[in-house]
């Protein structure tokens, strides 16, 4: 018999955030926004409890099946980064944008949107009410520049809470200008400084940096704790196996799945 614990869901103000969203027409859905997959709202505990709150970017086609975000492979990097501080449940991880991205270009012009800003500050300010969040970390330059909208308006106005910025999750794509030791050592810089911070994470760890490329142990599968109940464990510790699905022209509504 399978026993995993799954995620049961939002509770609190966090319900009301999933059942009050903005749809396609606040996303301009025709100007990068990939809206038929519909809204993808968080990963971690949306209770009230979590101590570390992640912002990313946008929900991939492999989040779109799990309906948690940072559920591939960019989720499993995360998930040893957030391992490393001592984070085994108390996270919350939201992203910048409610629904995936199609095209940059069009899209990321939209980060502050009066509609899409307002609907995700009311997510960080429910993370932050508590008073239970130590620090707060940001992957890629629009999870920043969300953070930032959120300290200048009403919503975030007077937190007071410690903000690493730490490169994109998967900035290393084969042919751009970052390499995987350049990732790796932004990583490490942020670890150092998060780690400073942190007074009551789930377990104490000696801080271990990154070396010169991710082991198996910094690429943990996605807790099923995480995820909604009945996902298959392949789903939690599998790259690539949503893809973008061909033929040309039905990228921004149709994926393809290969069951390992």
């Amino acid at each position: 018999m399978i026993t995993d614990p799954f995620d049961t869901g939002p509770t609190g103000v966090f319900r009301t955030l999933c059942r009050i969203y903005p749809d396609d027409t606040v996303f301009r859905g025709a100007d990068g926004f990939r809206s038929l997959w519909g809204p993808i709202f968080y990963r971690g505990r949306a209770n009230g409890t979590a101590r570390l709150l992640v912002i990313g970017q946008d929900p991939a086609q492999t989040e779109a099946f799990t309906r948690r975000i940072l559920s591939g492979q960019a989720g499993r990097r995360v998930q040893g980064f957030v391992e490393k501080l001592g984070f085994t449940k108390s996270y919350l991880m939201v992203n910048a944008f409610l629904y995936g991205i199609y095209h940059q270009g069009m899209a990321l012009p939209h980060l502050n949107d009066p509609g899409i800003q307002a609907y995700r500050d009311r997510w960080l300010r429910a993370a932050l009410a508590p008073g239970r969040i130590e620090a707060v970390v940001t992957f890629g330059t629009p999870a920043f520049h969300a953070w930032q909208a959120f300290t200048q308006s009403p919503e975030g106005a007077g937190v007071d809470v410690f903000q690493q910025r730490a490169l994109h999750p998967t900035a290393d794509k084969e042919g751009g200008p970052i390499t995987r030791q350049d990732l790796l050592d932004n990583w490490n810089v942020a670890l150092g400084r998060l780690h400073a911070q942190i007074r009551d994470p789930d377990e104490q760890r000696p801080l271990v940096p990154y070396g010169d490329d991710f082991t198996r142990a910094e690429l943990p599968e996605i807790p099923s704790r995480d995820l909604p109940m009945g996902l298959q464990p392949w789903m939690r510790s599998t790259d690539f196996w949503a893809t973008l699905a061909s033929p040309p022209g039905t990228e921004r509504a149709n994926i393809s799945v290969e069951v390992p």
